[in-house]
């Protein structure tokens, strides 16, 4: 990951990284037939560790849609914050082999589905007056990881700015619309 990240994917050779590991590049062809399935590989292993990352936090934090909606969006900068190389791999840099790309966006989609799913589960009845919540859902969810990783990106290049700070901002910037929605699929008739 650090080689790629550094590098980018189509400069970085298998030589390079059979250095960097200390073994021969025979070695690392027993177990990945290109390097492309070895790009594959660790954007799926590292994908997981995201979503396991922040899916953690959300477990931990309080049941409430707002205390669910922080945890969630720290978990990810916190991610971010820890582990700057593996993110540049996963968001900032995308592979542009086809094949890479490919499942790139599988993983991306994967991703959204997550988030879609965190809404759900905060408050199940907000996008329920909606004409298609399915949708509905899947498009806030998109919304809220575009936004997650503009901000993160931004991030990258001003790491001066503490990680609370960020986490602040994007929420001061999504959290109003969001909650606006589970106020209003709460609201009592009058």
């Amino acid at each position: 990951m650090e080689l790629f990240a550094e590098h980018g994917y189509r400069a970085t050779t298998m030589v390079q990284v059979a250095e960097a590991a200390g073994i021969t590049p025979a070695v690392i062809y027993d177990h990945f037939p290109s390097k492309a399935a070895l790009m594959i590989e660790l954007l799926e292993r590292h994908t997981r560790e995201l979503l396991d990352f922040v899916g953690r936090a959300l477990v931990e934090a309080p049941a409430n849609p707002a205390a669910q909606m922080r945890a969630g969006v720290d978990a990810f900068f916190t991610y971010v914050e820890e582990r700057r190389q593996t993110w540049r791999v996963l968001f900032r840099d995308p592979p542009t082999d086809p094949e890479v790309a490919a499942a790139y966006h599988r993983l991306n989609r994967e991703a959204t589905t997550g988030i879609a799913l965190f809404l759900q589960r905060g408050d199940p009845n907000a996008v329920a007056s909606y004409d298609d919540p399915g949708q509905t859902v899947e498009i806030f969810a998109e919304a809220l990881k575009a936004a997650q990783n503009g901000l993160a990106e931004w991030w990258y290049d001003h790491p001066e700015v503490p990680r609370e700070q960020v986490v602040d901002r994007l929420l001061d910037f999504a959290w109003g619309g969001l909650e606006r929605i589970v106020q209003r699929a709460n609201r009592v008739p009058t």
